[in-house]
Parts: C-alpha cells; structure tokens; sequence
C-alpha cells in the first residue's frame, strides 16, 4: 500500500479531514511534516480542501531556525499554497511559565496553530505525528506512571481545547489531527527520498538531554533487542488501551448520572454513598472526571492524587462534607 493510500485510509477511519474547509498544515520543514504537507496536496482535490501553511520559529536554534523558516515560507510558495510564519521567545516563555522546554515549546506551537486556524476560519490543524512517535509517547506515558487514558498514546483526532495554550487561547471548537499516525518513520523518509522532498535536518533531535530523545536513540534501540518489532507491539497495546477506554468511558458516564447531585463551574457534589458502591476503577474514573470538568487544562494527574482522593473519599469524604451522604470538589 501506498503511503498516501495509508494516510487516505486513516483520513477515513477517523474521519480526520472536512470537506469544502481551509485546513491548517502544521509545518516545521522536517520530514514528517513535509511529507504530510505533500500527501495533503494529492488528496486535497478528493475533499475540496484548501490547505494553509503555519511554522513557528522557536528561537532556539539561532540561524538554524530561522533557515527552517525561510525554507518553508519558500516552499509554500512554490506549492502556490498561503503561508503563515511566526517567531515566539520559546526560552523566555518557558523561564517566565516556569516550564521545561519541550513543553513551552509545546504550549507555543499549539497556541499558534490555533490562532492560524481562527485567522483562516479553520476548525481542523493537521500535524505530523508519526506511528513511530506513537510508540515513543506511550512509552513516555508508562515510564512516567499512566492508566488507559495516558496508555492510548497520542489520539488520531483531538480537541485541540484538551491542551494547555498560552496567552488565554482556548482552542474551542478546533481538532487538532493526526493523518500520519498510523505511518511509520521508515515510509515517511523513503516517501521524501522518492518524491525529491529535502527536509530540513532539526540537529536538537538528537540531544539526549530531552526525555523523548532519551527513548528514541537509547531505550527503544534496546528495547529491539528484546523484540525486534517493539514499536508494532507498543502501538498493538495503545490500540487495545483505547478500545478498553472507551469501553470503560461508556461504564463511567453510567456511573456518574448515577452519583452526581449536581454539576456546575465552581464545584461538583457527588452522593458519597452512591460512589462507595462503585468497583474501585469506577470510583477512581468519576473522580478523574470531577477534577477534569473542574481543572479542563490540567495535564499529568498522578496516579497518587487520584489514589488519595480515592482514600478520602472512602473513609472521610473530599474536602467538606455537605452531610454523610455527599461530597464536594471544589
């Protein structure tokens, strides 16, 4: 199969692209985003799409980035296809926000493609994460402590309002998607070499000192001696994990109608008595659910916060106690 035939196939599967809609193509002059950009392009005309080009340039590179941004302003324009292409302090962010690079840069990116996506009248931003970037995250979830939700890995479609943005950006109403989700990194670069494609070489993916890097260049190589098909295995597990998840998803929202009193921005109060009842995966899924109706952009819930909520709650209550037979989160 063809890689735009595999990517046509996911487009499908998830339903990932509109029809007669500007969509915008994440675009960091690499190669997966530079083969998704071209994959786009052939099948643009099947869905009456208008693509729109975003980078953003970090400035962490210095003029290496600022070559990655020339190189796909003039890209875009050879491809006849509109352009955006912005700078963020990234390093200033991340000392002003207190946050590790990866994830200012994170933050930075996404808050920009989203503005992009309101600039063009957008709801769809397409990004180039890879099957192989898949593995890398699920991996990166485990090893950090996750439950079905984390060991799902990246979705093929997101709302893009279910991450932290920067500078009072929401992200309502837009989906952030996956076509190349489901391609390894091997086609993807064959794919370049066989279409004349010449990305741009990102030298800060080979630093080590970043966890993802970490994964990609030490422990999966090891890993491969092991099982040599890791990855596949890796990616077989998040496929079951999200399976599961939706399963238990449907049990929980059962669960929750059945123990909620009631539901607003400020607080949530749930029957105490109700939720006792409740298999402890279920008591452990409402709860993760109350902080998330409460806390939307909040990132990386630790297994032990829910875990003494959990305790709490089943021996004392959450926080006050509004009578033997609730409990409020605030």
């Amino acid at each position: 199969m063809s890689l735009v035939e595999q990517v046509r196939r996911t487009v499908e599967r998830y339903d990932l692209l509109p029809r007669s809609e500007p969509v915008v193509v994440g675009v960091s002059g690499g190669p997966d985003s530079l083969c998704l950009l071209h994959a786009l392009r052939r099948l643009a005309g099947g869905y009456d799409l208008t693509l729109h080009v975003a980078h953003l340039n970090h400035h962490i590179r210095g003029a290496e980035a600022d070559a990655d941004a020339a190189f796909v302003a003039a890209l875009a324009a050879e491809w006849n296809l509109p352009c955006t292409v912005a700078a963020r302090d990234v390093p200033a962010l991340a000392r002003r926000h207190k946050l590790a690079m990866e994830e200012a840069a994170r933050q930075a990116r996404y808050t920009f493609l989203a503005e992009v996506a309101g600039q063009v009248d957008s709801r769809t931003v397409a990004v180039g994460h890879n099957a192989d970037d898949q593995a890398e995250t699920v991996l990166m979830h485990f090893l950090r402590g996750a439950g079905l939700a984390g060991l799902r890995g990246m979705l093929p479609r997101t709302p893009l309002s279910h991450y932290r943005l920067l500078e009072g950006q929401t992200g309502a109403a837009l989906s952030l998607v996956r076509p190349l989700l489901e391609t390894p990194r091997a086609e993807i670069e064959a794919y370049c070499a066989e279409h004349g494609l010449q990305p741009r070489f990102d030298r800060s993916n080979l630093d080590t000192t970043y966890f993802r890097n970490r994964l990609r260049h030490e422990l999966i190589p090891y890993l491969e001696t092991y099982r040599s098909n890791i990855r596949e295995v890796i990616r077989r597990t998040a496929q079951v994990a999200t399976d599961d998840y939706a399963l238990l998803r449907e049990v929980m929202e059962g669960a929750w109608a059945r123990v909620t009193r009631s539901v607003d921005d400020e607080a949530i109060v749930l029957d105490l008595a109700g939720w006792r009842t409740l298999p402890l995966s279920l008591q452990r899924a409402t709860l993760r659910e109350a902080v998330h109706r409460l806390r939307q952009n909040l990132r990386n819930i630790d297994f032990c916060h829910i875990e003494d909520a959990v305790k709490i709650a089943r021996d004392f209550g959450i926080q006050r106690l509004d009578g033997p037979r609730s409990f409020r989160f605030f």
